[in-house]
Order: structure tokens, then C-alpha cells, then sequence
């Protein structure tokens, strides 16, 4: 396995990130945003290093990023912007460690909101020279289809705990013109409040309008993201597990 530390990949200090890559050429890569409700969470927490591990361990490349959050000054749309960098910077520079150049985007929580709303809301990665239908597909863990709580409180001033659809959200953007290829959303039973509803809205709303997108949906057992925080009895993460499913 090769490893990559902190490379820069935007103009600020906290936009770093750490690459994992198969010792074999030509693989897959995946671009991951760390959850942490856009104020907490790191790349190179003990989760997403052993997440990264194992994807290698089956031929694949692997990208964690830090991106600017509310507790070091961030303000909307920063962390969509850098998240856009950085997955600009993955398409640039991948092949320099033996990618293919075929992209998957994923992220947790707020990482998968991160990811839903570069899908869904093209500017971002326009502006930093990607078009969103070159991404191979996108892996979703338990986003929030609504507009982000900590948006709410720390742009709007709102209470975080109100369902707004608003250009915070990724349901905003769901309409006729909405475009990407493969998804894989996962969400669990005992998720956070109206998560897993807030899902399930998404996924009628977009087969509202493309009844034959490639859309597949799972409700996993346990707490909010739990199959990309905690090891199955197996040793692995159901989130690796379903993911590998997923892309084979």
C-alpha cells in the first residue's frame, strides 16, 4: 500500500488531504468526506483509516479530505467549494499514483450532505473545471436531504431541529434536470430524527422524475452511521461491505 499525508490541495491551511492507493495501476478512487456535522471530524480519523485500508485491500484507491468547517470560521459554501477542489485535485493528480481516473464520491453525515449537494447542485464542481457526470457514481451515508441543522442554526439563525427545503437542501435541486449516474444511499433504523424519512423522500422525488435512474437504496441495522463508525462482528464496516457490493 502507498500513503499520501497531508497534501494541500486549496488555499487554506485546513484543506488537506490523505491518499491510499493499491500497489497495482489502473484502480478506481474514492473521494470521502468525513462527517461531523460541518464542525467537527478529521480525515485521518481511526474510522476512515481503516475504511481506507480495506478498500485498498480489494484494489482501490482512496482519498480522505479535510475541508473548512464551522469551528475553524467557515461560512457557506466553503466547505462545498473545497470539497469541489478536492475533487478536482483528485482528477488532476491520481494518476500520478496509478488511478484510471475513474472517480466515486462518498461522505458520511455531513460528508454525505457534502456529496449530495456537488451531485445534485453542478456550479460547484463547474467552477473548478468538473463536469458531475464524469463522477462514476456516489456512495451516501445517511445524509441529510433537507437543509444541514448546523446551516440552519449558523447561517439562519434557526432552530437546527426544523425541516427546511430550501438551497441548503439536496431535495431543492431535484427536478427534471436533475443528472448523475449510479448511487448507492445507505441510511439505518434507529437513525437520527427524520433521517431516515428524509432519504426516502429523496429517493420518491428523484424516481418522480427518471423512474429508471441507477438508484439503490439500504436501511441498515443501528444508530446513525454506525456501519462506517463501527466494525461488524466480522471485523469489517458494513459500510465497506455494502460499498464493495455496490461497485461490483
Amino acid at each position: 500500500m502507498k500513503k499520501i499525508y497531508d497534501v494541500t490541495y486549496g488555499e487554506s491551511s485546513v484543506c488537506k488531504l490523505d491518499g491510499y492507493f493499491p500497489e497495482n495501476k489502473e484502480f478506481s478512487t474514492i473521494v470521502y468526506f468525513h462527517g461531523g456535522g460541518l464542525e467537527a471530524g478529521d480525515k485521518a480519523d481511526k474510522n476512515y483509516q481503516e475504511i481506507a485500508e480495506s478498500f485498498v485491500k480489494y484494489g482501490y484507491g482512496f482519498i480522505s479530505v479535510n475541508y473548512r468547517m464551522y469551528s475553524t470560521g467557515a461560512k457557506f459554501p466553503q466547505f462545498l467549494e473545497d470539497a469541489a477542489q478536492a475533487v478536482a485535485w483528485t482528477k488532476l493528480h491520481i494518476h500520478e499514483y496509478g488511478g484510471n481516473g475513474e472517480l466515486y464520491i462518498s461522505g458520511q453525515s455531513a460528508g454525505a450532505w457534502i456529496s449530495m449537494m456537488l451531485c445534485l447542485n453542478e456550479t460547484y464542481l463547474q467552477a473548478v473545471g468538473v463536469n458531475p457526470l464524469e463522477i462514476k457514481g456516489w456512495i451516501i451515508d445517511s445524509a441529510q436531504m433537507t437543509a444541514h441543522f448546523n446551516v440552519l442554526k449558523y447561517e439562519l439563525g434557526c432552530d437546527p431541529n426544523l425541516q427546511r427545503i430550501n438551497e441548503y437542501a439536496p431535495l431543492y435541486y431535484v427536478n427534471s434536470d436533475a443528472k448523475f449516474n449510479r448511487m448507492l444511499i445507505l441510511f439505518y433504523d434507529e437513525d437520527m430524527p427524520c433521517r431516515a424519512e428524509q432519504n426516502m423522500l429523496f429517493i420518491k422525488a428523484i424516481k418522480h422524475f427518471c423512474e429508471e435512474i441507477d438508484l439503490e437504496y439500504k436501511q441498515l441495522k443501528g444508530l446513525h452511521c454506525l456501519g462506517s463508525c463501527q466494525r461488524d462482528l466480522d471485523g469489517e464496516y458494513a459500510y465497506v461491505k455494502e460499498t464493495l457490493r455496490w461497485l461490483r
